[in-house]
């Protein structure tokens, strides 16, 4: 499948299974939207994670990127589809989350999974408003020795998101963005 039309299949799954209109919805960002778009239900979709997977797998093809993460708990269905789907290629995809803080039980620790000192890493996200969600795992990821070489979300919803990696010099990319859903 190409760029193209793997983006026209993924804002498709998102109207059909994702997309809430009308609504009084409060965001993780502290604001307020009529629109919701909760992406859980085309990640975890079986076709949905598939192609998520697919299109990241490719965007970090030669980035030299070596793990992928995310906050969570959003995050850890998309993160999953890309390793996943890095299983088979040449240069596999070692994935992990970062909890809002550290375990006080157990390891204490608040990145869990697959990532190293190190590291090039991608952050990753299903659904951006402002961006300071993803902050905090920029922070870990750094705080663990891990070099963060890029953000990217699978929907933007346009409210400064880019702005803010970029005043950070991270580059920062959307699958799709909230004006391609909606028409708007």
């Amino acid at each position: 499948m190409n760029d193209s039309s793997a983006k026209q299949r993924l804002l498709a799954l998102i109207r059909e299974h994702a997309l809430l209109e009308g609504g009084d919805f409060e965001l993780a960002a502290g604001s307020r939207a009529t629109v919701y778009v909760d992406l859980r239900r085309v990640s975890m979709h079986p076709e949905g994670a598939s192609l998520i997977g697919a299109m990241l797998q490719e965007h970090l093809a030669g980035t030299g990127v070596v793990s992928v993460g995310g906050m969570a708990t959003a995050a850890i269905p998309v993160v999953t589809a890309v390793v996943m789907a890095s299983a088979a290629g040449d240069n596999p995809l070692r994935g992990f989350y970062v909890r809002d803080k550290a375990k006080t039980r157990g390891t204490q620790r608040q990145i869990e999974g697959q990532m190293q000192a190190g590291d090039r890493v991608a952050l990753l996200e299903d659904t951006m408003t402002s961006g300071c969600s993803t902050m905090t795992a920029v922070e870990a990821v750094r705080a663990g020795g891990g070099e963060v070489a890029q953000v990217i979300t699978v929907v933007d919803r346009e409210q400064g998101s880019a702005d803010l990696y970029a005043a950070e010099g991270i580059p920062f990319t959307a699958l799709v963005t909230l004006g391609d859903i909606t028409g708007g």
